[in-house]
């Protein structure tokens, strides 16, 4: 199966995830940990995204959010099958099933859909990003004192969350605005479709953000960490710009 087609199934996995999500009965909640939560039916969206991409693809691995997996393999699936699960318990339009698959360690294809706005996005490396079939670019603002930042909180570590208060007041005089969709994947994207200029948080896992970066560098975009020279897709600090506001972005952040 060819990075095309295995884009295609995940967007008929992310599509049926979100139908069945969009009709769901009253569900269990259970707190995992200090602000984070998870319901039945983040389970049940992960095992319908499992079944549905390892019976067409047996020979790939595939690692999800709430039951795990291989740990690396030739051929990965990466799948948080509902990101902002905060929103969707509490009926809120915003969340995400977010697919992305690695071939030797690359990620190579991403796929984000919020079936709350019928928004599909959907990249393979080389060969650009599209929502809903259309092609997507990264904005061209240069001026950060013009641009809107999306700002997650890292509040479900007590470190991260200290730290990005400190430079909170500093980001905010530097840009126009900032945004908190509560979905990383969301907050990518909308760079990625150039709606937004930037996104920055501390202590990401990879299913929050492999599919959304690899939709946003095939919009054009960029991605670090948020100390000089650091890999943020290693260590899960993340920024992700159009590129052109990058260092300004970053320089906020020391």
């Amino acid at each position: 199966m060819t990075l095309r087609e295995k884009a295609e199934l995940a967007e008929r996995a992310a599509r049926a995830s979100g139908a069945m999500l969009e009709k769901h009965d009253p569900f269990k909640v259970k707190r995992k940990s200090e602000n984070d939560f998870v319901t039945e039916m983040d389970f049940k969206s992960e095992a319908l995204i499992r079944e549905m991409l390892l019976t067409a693809c047996p020979e790939d691995a595939f690692f999800g959010e709430e039951t795990g997996g291989e740990m690396s393999a030739e051929g990965r699936w990466v799948v948080d099958p509902i990101d902002g699960t905060s929103n969707f318990m509490r009926g809120h339009r915003l969340y995400t099933i977010s697919i992305a698959y690695q071939f030797k360690g690359e990620l190579a294809v991403g796929c984000v859909y919020c079936p709350g706005t019928d928004e599909l996005f959907l990249a393979v490396k080389g060969e650009g990003a599209t929502l809903n079939g259309r092609p997507i670019r990264v904005s061209g603002t240069s001026n950060p004192r013009d641009a809107l930042v999306h700002l997650g909180f890292g509040h479900r570590i007590p470190v991260n969350r200290e730290r990005t208060l400190r430079v909170f007041p500093t980001l905010l005089k530097a840009v126009s605005d900032v945004r908190r969709s509560g979905t990383a994947a969301y907050d990518l994207c909308c760079v990625a479709d150039g709606r937004s200029d930037g996104y920055v948080e501390l202590g990401l896992n990879l299913y929050d953000y492999a599919a959304g970066c690899v939709i946003l560098t095939e919009a054009g975009g960029t991605v670090s960490g948020w100390e000089d020279g650091e890999d943020g897709l290693a260590t899960g600090n993340v920024i992700a710009t159009n590129g052109i506001l990058h260092e300004a972005i970053r320089r906020a952040l020391i």
